[in-house]
């Protein structure tokens, strides 16, 4: 099994699992369409992503660089939401490559702000 602890700023260990706060949305732009976004928190460094009610992928921050990355699909939960598949040929596809994990990641540091 995977451990999924991670380490805080503060040397405290969080464990992905465990919910924290409310799901929030964000706007994003893919191929210059916005694209709303719902963030569910399961830690303070540890994001699901979620759009039309599916699962596109979880983010984590690096405990070592304090940048945003992708959890390997392979050690994401999906819960209650099914997994995101791209139907619609008039909206992009929701990926989550570099640009939009921190694009992401820039608005889930900005929600944490005081």
């Amino acid at each position: 099994m995977v451990n999924l602890l991670k380490n805080n700023r503060a040397g405290r260990v969080f464990n992905c699992k465990k919910h924290l706060m409310d799901s929030f949305n964000i706007t994003i732009t893919i191929q210059d369409q916005p694209i709303s976004l719902t963030l569910q928190p399961e830690s303070a460094t540890c994001y699901k992503v979620i759009y039309h009610d599916m699962l596109v992928g979880e983010l984590v921050k690096s405990s070592a660089s304090s940048t945003w990355e992708e959890l390997p699909l392979d050690q994401v939960s999906p819960g209650i939401y099914k997994m995101y598949e791209h139907h619609d040929s008039s909206t992009p596809k929701v990926a989550l490559d570099e640009k939009t994990i921190q694009e992401i990641g820039n608005e889930i540091d900005r929600k944490e702000q005081p």
